[in-house]
């Protein structure tokens, strides 16, 4: 069985099913199907570019890498064992404190 995106006239990903063809996955959806590859990630608001599966914009400041297909922040996020959270306004990693 096979993993394929069903996607609406924007080509968001609507849902995802698993079926043996592409031809049952659109029969039973009724709609235009991309077949994941074994490798890719497709969810639902996923956005299909014709070459992969684009994950909703976390924040506005930042890009995709068209090699990972993951968004990127404009400052790379600390290496270290801290747990951080994305600000925006800051547009800057802000490490958490752990709870005593």
């Amino acid at each position: 069985m096979k993993k394929f995106a069903v996607l609406d006239s924007n080509n968001e990903v609507v849902n995802v099913i698993i079926a043996a063809t592409k031809a049952i996955a659109e029969q039973i959806t009724s709609s235009y199907c991309i077949e994941v590859p074994n490798n890719k990630i497709a969810a639902i608001g996923y956005t299909w570019d014709e070459t992969g599966f684009i994950p909703e914009k976390p924040y506005e400041s930042w890009t995709l890498n068209t090699g990972t297909y993951l968004w990127e922040a404009p400052t790379p996020k600390p290496n270290d064992s801290n747990m951080y959270e994305w600000n925006e306004e800051t547009t800057s990693w802000r490490q958490l404190t752990r709870p005593e």
